[in-house]
């Protein structure tokens, strides 16, 4: 392999070590495998295109044309000619999935699942490095100039993620760019000729020089520092990343920064979240003492231009840990409070933290989170939501009708609302509510008046997609369609209502809905939702929903909006996902919008028949399985024990029929097998059975044991030192007899009595032992537990051999020297 060949290969796997640091980026490996693939395609044309000694331009392209077939092969539309040429629907195929991916970067927290357009620009971005690290070091002869893109791509997971990452991709992105520079030096130098030292010693091919092996601790020193440096406490400071794009909400999932941070659509969001084809779970919520709960709310947008609204920068808000003000209501007013546990999920990373719409106490968030009372928002500059556990304390106010149409005159020129009035100028919009206003004298008649019309009766229905574009003005296209989904209804609602200069601004969160198990409710992204506030004196922001409720998986109904107000007629039937049913069955029907389809996140709430609950039946089964696992794994020595001891002793009802019987002066007579009999082999087994059972027996009872010892020797001081008498000397006795015999006579001795020996030694040995030691002897017996102990310890004696082996000759094997000095034209 001439020398060309040998670079493509390292700075195609030195381009791969350079992309690992994705992995902090994906939950899953599917990127690195689709990457290799085209990695492998692109670097095996190279390969084979400059063996046939082509011009230095050609390799180039084909790695290009190579990786573009790699890619269609991966990513394929289903357009391709012959199913792998690459086709215009291809490219726009792959243009597709290049906007979903940069859609999706400002929805998802890393790390992200294997959604097709990240992994589709993974493999392009890792191709992509991989042509111009070969550009710059097979072709250019510069490797130090291919350090830039495979810095681009090593750079990515700091960019990206939030969370800390693991240093150990990185090191071995570092390692890839270090190989190939010690890999073109050693080529370098290896054109000079033959090498000696200092001192005129031939040095070998494969043989670093003492310049270059102080170049390598160099180097290695280099690489561990940069690890390993930004992970003491003193070398980054806390904070410092954090000043950069600061501002209330963004981060990688789904939200955006306010101030000076990136900005994210909530209305692209939203449409975004309600188009995906599955259901993630979201937040978790558990109402402890609310049966009927409201929209869960995490931000607010404010300020209303020609494209609609947008949030306003958040800024002076006070820490939550400092207290939260509570609604300043009118003293007539009557409020209930309630609590709930709320826990998010990695799939929403946002930097609103979801609430109930009038918090006064939030417990387990610290101080990085801060409390805007005039949007009644909780916001953080540093931390996401995702994986977060917190306590809501909130009061919800009983509020009629009435009550708001008595509610004192709204004061324009008041400097809190002076941003929530103003309207762009739009003469349909104008000449449509002072029709709709026509003969009202309260807010609440015009607010009512105007969020009716946007009943079904009225035409409206609901649809993620929209009508056409028609008259240049995106609200008047929806007022003329009557088409749209929730998004679109409140901010339409609220520009209306600032034309009839009523404060108003929209509020996004989650409707109630998903399943429930319990007080636990689960919201996934079909239950998000958003909804218009409208702000009357006395009474503070109050929600409105103009969206029909028959569209809504859980649509709430405030109780100062009445039910006649959201009756749903004609054939508007529910088509989002995500109902919830009300606290009884009588409110069920009285507030239609639970959706009892079979989309994802629906609860039925069909009557059911009673039975057995299977839920309840497998927890049960799993408790008691646990629990029978756990017993069995405290009581697996003492089986151990007791498998072992019956199979040393299972010869005793199948031993010759010539036994060992007592004498008439008491002592043991035993008899000797006749010459050449079969029976040999097994009589020394049984011998060396039963005395290995004698050992364990003293091991467990804590008898000191000496394998230097004879067997004489041992029953000696067995019986001295244990004051062994009458059977248990005698069984001792005839044990130490035939383990002698079967260790150093030519015959054997035998008998029936070994099993009846060991029981009497363990019953004496039971009886001069302390109960603990009696217990453990059963229950944890010593000599089971040294010899797994020493099995253990043989095994990972064997294992770190094998491994070290294996390390050695791997490293022998991809040692860059050896493969220079192996080239037939050195």
């Amino acid at each position: 392999m001439n020398q060309r060949k040998h670079l493509t290969l390292i700075a195609a796997g030195s381009a791969f070590l350079a992309a690992l640091p994705l992995i902090n980026v994906f939950d899953k490996y599917t990127w690195a495998f689709r990457s290799f693939l085209v990695l492998a395609v692109m670097c095996g044309v190279a390969v084979l295109v400059r063996s046939l000694r082509a011009p230095n331009w050609a390799p180039t392209l084909a790695m290009a044309v190579s990786g573009l077939f790699a890619l269609t092969w991966l990513f394929s539309s289903g357009e391709e000619f012959l199913g792998i040429l690459p086709s215009p629907g291809t490219i726009a195929h792959f243009g597709s999935l290049l906007k979903t991916a940069s859609v999706e970067m400002s929805e998802f927290a890393t790390p992200v699942g294997n959604r097709e357009g990240f992994l589709f620009l993974a493999a392009l971005g890792v191709a992509v490095v991989a042509l111009m690290v070969d550009l710059f070091a097979v072709v250019l002869r510069r490797p130090a100039l291919a350090g830039l893109p495979m810095l681009a791509i090593y750079s990515v997971p700091v960019t990206v993620t939030t969370e800390s990452t693991s240093w150990f991709p990185f090191a071995l992105g570092a390692i890839g760019f270090l190989w190939l520079l010690v890999t073109d030096n050693v080529d370098r130098v290896r054109r000079f000729g033959r090498r000696f030292t200092g001192d005129g010693r031939d040095v070998d091919l494969w043989e670093p020089s003492p310049l270059a092996a102080a170049g390598q601790r160099l180097g290695a020193i280099g690489v561990l520092a940069a690890v390993t440096l930004p992970l003491l406490p003193f070398a980054m400071p806390a904070g410092i990343l954090s000043q950069f794009g600061s501002g209330a909400g963004g981060g990688p999932g789904i939200g955006g920064h306010g101030g000076g941070g990136r900005s994210v659509s909530m209305f692209a969001l939203l449409e975004g979240q309600l188009n995906r084809n599955k259901a993630f779970d979201m937040v978790k919520v558990t109402n402890v003492n609310d049966k009927s709960p409201e929209y869960l709310r995490f931000n607010v947008l404010e300020t209303l231009t020609n494209q609609g609204f947008s949030a306003r920068p958040i800024s002076g808000g006070k820490p939550v840990g400092s207290g939260l003000a509570g609604p300043a209501w009118n003293s007539s007013v009557k409020t209930n409070t309630y609590k709930a546990n709320i826990e998010v999920t990695n799939e929403l990373a946002i930097y609103f933290l979801p609430i109930y719409t009038w918090p006064t106490k939030i417990e387990r968030v610290d101080n990085n989170w801060s409390f805007d009372s005039k949007t009644t928002v909780v916001y953080s500059n540093k931390q996401s939501t995702a994986k977060k556990k917190y306590t809501v304390e909130y009061v919800r106010p009983d509020i009629l009708p009435d009550d708001l149409r008595g509610a004192e005159p709204l004061n324009a020129n008041a400097a809190e609302l002076r941003d929530v009035l103003t309207a762009p100028a739009n003469n349909y919009v104008k000449n449509l509510v002072a029709d709709l206003t026509k003969g009202k004298t309260t807010q609440y008649d015009k607010v009512m008046t105007i969020m009716n019309f946007f009943s079904p009766s009225n035409g409206f229905t609901y649809d993620t997609t929209t009508g056409a574009d028609t008259s240049g003005s995106k609200i008047v296209d929806f007022l003329q369609n009557k088409r749209g989904y929730c998004a679109q209804y409140a901010a339409a609602f609220g520009w209306m209502l600032r034309e009839a200069k009523i404060p108003s601004r929209v509020a996004f969160g989650f409707a109630r809905g998903g399943t429930r198990q319990g007080d636990t409710m689960t919201l996934t992204n079909f239950n998000l939702h958003a909804w218009t506030e409208v702000y009357f004196p006395g009474y503070g922001w109050l929600p409105f929903d103009a969206t029909p409720p028959a569209s809504i998986g859980g649509s709430v109904v405030p109780s100062y909006v009445p039910r006649a107000a959201n009756d749903v007629t004609g054939d508007d039937l529910p088509n989002r996902p995500g109902g919830l049913p009300g606290p009884n069955a009588s409110e069920t029907a009285a507030a239609p919008g639970t959706d009892h389809g079979n989309n994802p996140g629906t609860v039925d709430t069909t009557p059911k028949a009673q039975g057995v609950n299977v839920r309840d039946l497998v927890k049960a089964a799993l408790w008691v399985g646990g629990g029978l696992l756990l017993l069995l794994l405290l009581l697996s020595p003492a089986i151990a024990r007791s498998r072992t001891r019956t199979r040393r002793l299972a010869f005793a009802s199948t031993g010759p029929s010539t036994p060992v019987s007592y004498g008439s002066s008491g002592g043991m007579e035993v008899v000797p097998l006749p010459p050449d009999d079969p029976s040999y082999a097994r009589a020394r087994t049984e011998a060396h059975k039963a005395w290995d059972e004698l050992v364990d027996l003293m091991f467990d009872y804590h008898v000191p044991t000496d394998e230097a010892e004879t067997p004489r020797a041992t029953v000696e001081r067995l019986v001295t030192k244990e004051r062994l008498r009458d059977k248990a000397q005698a069984g001792v006795n005839l044990l130490s007899t035939v383990e002698e015999h079967a260790r150093y006579a030519k015959h054997p001795l035998t008998g029936q009595e070994l099993r009846g020996a060991v029981s009497a030694v363990q019953t004496a040995l039971a009886e001069r032992s302390p109960r603990g030691t009696r217990i453990r002897a059963v229950l944890l017996p010593p000599s089971v537990l040294r010899r797994w102990r020493v099995n253990v310890g043989t095994r990972l004696s064997t294992v770190a051999l094998a491994v070290g082996r294996s390390w050695d000759q791997l490293m022998r094997a991809l040692s860059v020297r050896r493969f220079v000095a192996r080239r037939s034209d050195r």
